[in-house]
C-alpha cells in the first residue's frame, strides 16, 4: 500500500470516516462499491485519526465534515441508488445549484450595489458643497501672451 501525501487533512480525515462508515454498511452495499475507491480511501486515511460515530440513532444523525459529506454523495449517486433515486438526486443536487447561482446573484448585483446607502446619506452626498465639481478656465493663448507684454511696459515705468 502507497501512502498519498498531497490530499489535504480534511479529506484525510474525510477518507477515514467514509471508511468507517463503509464498514457499518451491509455486505450487499459494501460489495456495490468498487474495491478500486476503497483501497484509494485506505492510502489516504490517516492512521492516528479513529471516528467515533453512534450509528444507533442512524447515519441522519451524525454530524459529518462537509467533505465527508460529498464523498458519502458521491459514493451514493455513483454506486448505491436505483436509477430512478439517481435522477432524482441528480434533480435535486441541480435545484441546489440553482438556488444557490441566484443566492450568490443577488447577493453581488452589481446595479444594487449602492442600493444599501440610506437615502438621507445618498442626499448628503448629491448636496454636499466639498464635492461640487470647480469650472477651471484656462486662459487662451493670446491672452497670455498680451498679458506678458502688458507686465512688460508696466515694470519699464
Amino acid at each position: 500500500m502507497v501512502k498519498i501525501d498531497v490530499v489535504s487533512e480534511e479529506y484525510k480525515i474525510a477518507a477515514t470516516e467514509v471508511l468507517d462508515i463503509v464498514e457499518h454498511l451491509s455486505l450487499n452495499a459494501t460489495n456495490k462499491i468498487p474495491l478500486q475507491l476503497l483501497d484509494f480511501f485506505k492510502d489516504v486515511s490517516m492512521e492516528d485519526y479513529k471516528p467515533e460515530f453512534d450509528y444507533s440513532d442512524g447515519l441522519e444523525k451524525i454530524n459529518f465534515t462537509p467533505k465527508t459529506k460529498a464523498l458519502l454523495a458521491m459514493i451514493y449517486r455513483n454506486y448505491l441508488c436505483s436509477e430512478e433515486e439517481r435522477k432524482e438526486f441528480d434533480r435535486k443536487l441541480f435545484e441546489n445549484e440553482e438556488k444557490y447561482q441566484q443566492e450568490l446573484r443577488e447577493k453581488y448585483n452589481p446595479d444594487k450595489i449602492f442600493q444599501n446607502l440610506e437615502p438621507e446619506e445618498n442626499a448628503k452626498q448629491e448636496n454636499n458643497p466639498n464635492t461640487a465639481l470647480i469650472e477651471y478656465k484656462e486662459k487662451k493663448w493670446y491672452h497670455k501672451i498680451f498679458e506678458k507684454i502688458a507686465s512688460l511696459f508696466q515694470k519699464s515705468d
